[in-house]
């Protein structure tokens, strides 16, 4: 069934400003759009809510709906935020699960997706925590990209990250019209646990209004777009110990839903720059991943704990050297 754990592990976190990673696994994509109206399209958003995202030609997996904003992107109502807060927190309360400090509960949900033949071919997990720092500056954040324990430290690539970035020639040559700022595409290529190299191309789409006002939200949805070649390999060592890898073979079944509002001011022990973050992400296992052993059902959930509280560590070091 599923999971829900609480570790206590904390890494020393950067003193710089964050910048906000638009998706939880790739370390190399950032989206960073223009303040826009709520009026906007939001096509990737809605179409990800609506036909889920396909792991293979038989299985696509649905993504339930998101607790604090609606079927538009638009935070719900406070009195429904304690509502789901309450479900979240279960026995320890409220209190506890929104309280300022880093090892404040994560809740973390993690069911198994499955084939016709009921063999587990990926997972859904629901990730939600609270981080007491105001949305914008959570918004700026690039540590979200290490949520799933990612980093693409070997990329050759300047501070903007200019050589992951699609080109528009390369979108033509695919007849995909970017036709909004809110959307970009970033080419990464990442390790997954040690054991599995994952290359290929994301679209990200963000949209975010932050106004200073209790209506303040942003919402992020990414995927790895099937239109590209996109494949995994798995990572081994030879004889000598060095590390190789196998042959690419094609791949796809990644990508979620992100989003950031504001923890409602009449909850007791919020304050007002408290962020409610929550991550709905959708991951393919193929078998050959790791046998068929339960690798990541394992091991996810305790890498997400740690890079959670890291990224509280580090948003509020900043958040007290602005004030």
């Amino acid at each position: 069934m599923l999971d829900r754990m609480n570790q206590t592990s904390v890494s020393r976190g950067r003193q710089t400003r964050p910048r906000f990673f638009a998706l939880a696994l790739a370390s190399t994509l950032v989206v960073q759009a223009a303040s826009v109206n709520a009026a906007d399209d939001n096509a990737l958003f809605n179409r990800l809510r609506s036909g889920g995202i396909a792991l293979t030609d038989d299985v696509t997996s649905q993504i339930p709906s998101l607790a604090f904003v609606d079927a538009s992107g638009e935070p719900v109502v406070p009195l429904e935020v304690k509502k789901q807060l309450e479900k979240l927190a279960r026995a320890g309360g409220i209190q506890r699960f929104i309280r300022d400090s880093v090892v404040a509960p994560i809740a973390i949900d993690m069911d198994s997706i499955s084939n016709a033949e009921g063999q587990r071919i990926g997972h859904l997990l629901d990730v939600t925590f609270v981080v007491h720092a105001p949305i914008d500056l959570v918004e700026d954040s690039d540590t979200l990209q290490s949520l799933l324990g990612v980093n693409n430290q070997d990329a050759e690539t300047d501070e903007a990250g200019a050589a992951n970035k699609v080109t528009a020639e390369e979108l033509s040559r695919l007849g995909i019209a970017v036709d909004s700022e809110l959307e970009s595409f970033g080419r990464v290529s990442f390790p997954l646990l040690d054991r599995v190299l994952i290359n290929g191309v994301i679209h990200a789409e963000t949209k975010r209004r932050i106004e200073g006002t209790a209506h303040d939200f942003v919402t992020v949805a990414w995927q790895l777009d099937p239109r590209f070649e996109n494949s995994w390999s798995s990572i081994e060592r030879n004889d000598l110990g060095e590390e190789v890898t196998g042959d690419a073979k094609t791949y796809r079944g990644l990508g979620g839903l992100i989003t950031a509002t504001r923890l409602p001011a009449d909850i007791p022990g919020s304050d007002s720059d408290a962020t409610i973050v929550q991550a709905k992400l959708v991951v393919h296992e193929p078998v050959d991943w790791f046998g068929g052993r339960n690798q990541l059902r394992s091991k996810l959930p305790l890498i997400i704990q740690d890079r959670v509280r890291d990224l509280r560590r580090k948003l509020a070091e900043v958040h007290d050297a602005l004030r």
